[in-house]
């Protein structure tokens, strides 16, 4: 009976981590994927895509379309804005759920901002751009899984690799003789949740903004949630345990 009880316990040890990552890997994609929607319904600009921003500056500048132009090119500045103090916060105060915090109080003071006229629409997504350029900064890796959840190109990549060397690869070769390590379970689930939660914030985003007011509020709550989970998976980690979610470890410069 006590080896019976000795694994569940040891079974519980190993999926706990595991269901703790996955569950803040669906709520950060969920977050962006939901976020990216409202500020592109809203005047068809992504706050947290900059690589799409960056072809709609280049293209509105072949156009001479100075409205796109400026749209654009305000939340760039901002996303780059949101990065910079991303990045002081992971650096100084070490406090990944305040970063959450942070991003949910500019959700809500774009909150009113979006519900007023046309022209207050810029500082609108200024404000979900720094958002999710903190998000990007201060949440890239989740347990051994280096990935961003504000995009998901590269998250797709991740989940193609992960697919092919769990399911359609040889066994690794033995030490020595190069070859790849076969991915775990969990690096293929965690990129895989990542883009089907985003799709997921995507079109929840997209209902939300033609049903009612205040579409913010849903990932206001979901960003409330992740960093209490957070505080509390801290809380019951072992001490010296890294963290579950985080950014990945920077080598020391000389």
């Amino acid at each position: 009976m006590s080896h019976i009880t000795d694994m569940i316990r040891a079974d519980l040890l190993r999926t706990r981590p595991a269901t703790t990552l996955i569950r803040q890997t669906i709520g950060l994609g969920f977050v962006a994927g939901f976020v990216n929607t409202v500020g592109f319904f809203d005047l068809h600009v992504y706050p947290g895509i900059m690589t799409g921003n960056t072809v709609q500056i280049g293209i509105s500048l072949a156009r001479s379309d100075w409205h796109l132009f400026k749209l654009t090119a305000l939340t760039v500045a901002f996303f780059f804005v949101g990065g910079i103090v991303g990045s002081l916060i992971r650096r100084h105060l070490r406090r990944r759920p305040l970063e959450l915090i942070v991003m949910a109080a500019l959700l809500l003071l774009a909150t009113p901002v979006r519900a007023r006229a046309a022209e207050s629409i810029p500082f609108e997504l200024g404000l979900l751009a720094m958002a999710m350029a903190m998000q990007g900064e201060t949440i890239s890796r989740i347990g051994t899984v280096s990935i961003q959840t504000v995009v998901v190109t590269n998250t797709l990549v991740h989940f193609a690799d992960a697919v092919a060397g769990r399911f359609l690869s040889a066994p690794a070769s033995t030490e020595g003789q190069g070859g790849h390590s076969r991915p775990t379970a969990l690096e293929v689930a965690i990129p895989g949740s990542a883009w089907a939660s985003y799709s997921i914030g995507a079109c929840a985003g997209a209902l939300a903004t033609l049903a009612m007011r205040a579409p913010l509020l849903f990932p206001i709550f979901v960003l409330i949630l992740l960093a209490a989970d957070m505080l509390l998976t801290a809380e019951t980690q072992p001490a010296g345990e890294k963290p579950a979610v985080g950014s990945a470890a920077r080598p020391a410069r000389p």
